[in-house]
């Protein structure tokens, strides 16, 4: 289960959940991000084509692992771009 945030500029996953996985990590990859409570995070590194699967449809993502993120999945612009993401707000 992720969140779907249309402001979010990058894709990030939660460390905990890469572990989990068994995900191949970067770890040269690293940078800052400033998220939506204000605090500054330091992203450690990145996974390249982490696969997500939506509805039995599976897509890709370049993602940034964060250490504390308060989601395990965020999928950012990144993301909705390249699956064409359309929604209908009512």
């Amino acid at each position: 289960m992720g969140l779907l945030d249309e402001g979010s500029e990058i894709v990030i996953v939660q460390e905990d959940l890469c572990e989990e996985l068994g995900l191949k990590v970067n770890r040269e990859q690293k940078m800052t991000m400033q998220i939506a409570n204000g605090k500054t995070e330091k992203m450690m590194e990145y996974v390249k084509y982490l696969e997500l699967e939506m509805g039995g449809v599976k897509t890709y993502a370049h993602a940034f692992v964060m250490e504390l993120a308060p989601y395990y999945l965020l999928l950012g612009r990144p993301w909705q771009k390249g699956v064409k993401l359309g929604k209908i707000e009512q």
